[in-house]
């Protein structure tokens, strides 16, 4: 057997000993000697293999106390992504139609929720009012619009939305702070929009609103790709 299949048969075999043992983040693997006697593996292929697993953060190292499952992040994804996509041009569409997939599609979801998400839609709305503000002064405000879109979903409680907005909202803004601003609408009044919609109880209009969002954006990213 090659030493590539030999290493990716190793790492087959750890994946598979996480998942049989019932294995949960911040459980601690067996020594290595042990683990790599148990998986019927060389030391030298377990290691390759353990590092592999660390890089897409399966497992993690702690110095001077061994193996652990990782704890769930997409963070390692993101690092692993090619820049290319990260890229203007068709890349840059894609990423805009799987964000708007996503965040139009949950609108429902933080409609049900907008008792529990009072102080989240309140929070939200001062930070629509903030990118307005610096919109018009002419500042940057990423760091705004994106705590906006992760406060928005914050109440609904689930880990997965929160990493694939993390991860969406990433590789987007690589290139999303250089997309101009639309002479017709402020970014923050059409944040602001939404939010209005989602306090009033109102998910068909909030979905609308946050594809009008996007609408927006698409215009102002054939802008971007126009100056190129």
């Amino acid at each position: 057997m090659k030493h590539g299949s030999i290493y990716r048969e190793a790492q087959t075999r750890l994946r598979d000993f996480i998942r049989e043992h019932g294995l949960r983040p911040g459980d601690r693997l067996p020594p290595e000697a042990a683990l790599a006697a148990e998986l019927e593996v060389s030391r030298l292929s377990l290691r390759e293999a353990s590092r592999s697993l660390q890089t897409l953060g399966v497992i993690e190292a702690r110095p001077g106390n061994g193996l652990y499952v990782a704890t769930f992040s997409f963070r390692p994804v993101i690092e692993q992504l090619p820049y290319g996509l990260a890229e203007p041009g068709a890349s840059l569409e894609e990423l805009l139609t799987a964000r708007e997939a996503m965040e139009a599609g949950l609108m429902p979801a933080v409609c049900r929720l907008r008792d529990e998400e009072e102080e989240a839609l309140s929070r939200c709305a001062d930070l629509a009012t903030e990118m307005s503000e610096r919109e018009q002064r002419g500042e940057s405000f990423v760091d705004v619009d994106r705590e906006f879109h992760l406060s928005l979903y914050q109440t609904l409680g689930n880990p997965l939305v929160e990493n694939l907005i993390e991860l969406f909202w990433e590789l987007f803004v690589r290139v999303g702070d250089a997309i101009p601003g639309s002479p017709e609408r402020n970014r923050g009044e059409a944040h602001l929009a939404i939010v209005r919609a989602l306090q009033a109880g109102d998910a068909d209009l909030a979905t609308a609103r946050m594809f009008e969002h996007f609408d927006d954006v698409r215009v102002r990213a054939r802008l971007l790709q126009e100056r190129a």
